[in-house]
């Protein structure tokens, strides 16, 4: 199945967001990723993208599909970034 592209987020300097995802069938397996760019920071000419991406817990959700939390952070400590927010869905 081909990537799916879930969204986009802004992430302060140096700050984290976390994202609650449901949808997804109790037969498929899902992997996420991420695609970061820089943002913007005063006074920084040269921004940087730098994010960490963790796939956190699975649950059955109240809709009965499986649900995932990611968190994401940002690495730069002076500038924004933007994380584009990816997902694998392969059938079992």
């Amino acid at each position: 199945m081909p990537v799916q592209d879930l969204g986009w987020d802004t992430i302060a300097a140096n700050g984290s967001t976390n994202w609650f995802i449901h949808g997804f069938g109790s037969n498929e397996a899902v992997v996420f990723s991420i695609v970061v760019f820089p943002g913007t920071g005063p006074g920084v000419l040269y921004p940087v993208g730098h994010a960490t991406l963790t796939q956190g817990e699975s649950f059955q959700h109240v809709d009965g599909t499986q649900a995932y939390k990611i968190y994401m952070q940002n690495n730069a400590p002076f500038n924004t970034c933007d994380v584009h927010v990816l997902a694998i869905v392969e059938d079992l």
